[in-house]
């Protein structure tokens, strides 16, 4: 199996960017970037990983390499606020309630997750405008609209594939991935709903909405790629 890309290589991303400063800020400015939202099992890491891939070949010159930002991003979000690294578990792609948060804030355990949620949306909201960055998840389709640089995708499937999806890459049991794939897509919709008031199956949130059900991920990264064109 494919490995993510490590922190380092998030670092490595940042470094060659500030590097790239001392070009023309115009250029800069308008280096595309992609963000991926997906329904559970819908294969978004590993299409991610594979358009990465791509990209980073088709722009093997350029100084700022195509950096995918997935579960690295809460580590990248901690370092640019200077939180503590024990806060990575109070950030998951998901909504918690208003009260649930409030006690855990006055009980002193974690700074509100409203400011974590602020804090990781002004991350991702820099890493767009660097650009060649892939953002997986944490509604960045929301945080970046308006930016004219981002292709905003959106990866959906039937529920029987992306099942089978699940129990083929994490070995779980047909009732695990069933109970798996109908846990996550609701949590993801709530996480939208909770924090930009919206529907995350509205199609007119996204440039792209594929169907992967009818396309291997080469296809599909094919396709990302000709829509940055498009959209340059």
């Amino acid at each position: 199996m494919t490995n993510h890309p490590s922190f380092s290589e998030c670092r490595g991303y940042v470094a060659a960017n500030m590097h790239g400063r001392s070009r023309p800020a115009k250029t800069a400015r308008h280096l595309p970037a992609v963000t991926i939202s997906r329904q559970a099992g819908a294969r978004g890491r590993t299409i991610g990983l594979k358009l990465q891939e791509a990209l980073r070949a088709r722009d093997s010159k350029s100084e700022i390499p195509w950096t995918l930002f997935d579960d690295n991003l809460v580590q990248q979000v901690l370092e640019d606020h200077q939180l503590p690294k024990d806060l990575e578990k109070f950030m998951p792609d998901d909504a918690v309630g208003e009260l649930e948060s409030t006690i855990n804030e006055l009980l002193g355990r974690h700074p509100s997750l409203w400011t974590l949620f602020e804090k990781t949306a002004q991350t991702m909201v820099r890493l767009s405008r660097m650009g060649h960055t892939i953002l997986v998840g944490r509604g960045g389709n929301e945080v970046t609209r308006g930016f004219s640089n981002v292709l905003r995708v959106r990866l959906i499937g039937s529920e029987p594939r992306r099942q089978r999806q699940m129990m083929q890459v994490q070995d779980m049991t047909e009732s695990e991935a069933r109970k798996f794939v109908k846990e996550e897509d609701t949590a993801r919709r709530r996480f939208i709903r909770q924090h930009f008031n919206t529907d995350i199956d509205d199609p007119m949130r996204y440039d792209l909405v594929i169907n992967t059900d009818n396309f291997s991920d080469d296809c599909i990264v094919q396709q990302l790629m000709a829509a940055l064109e498009g959209k340059r």
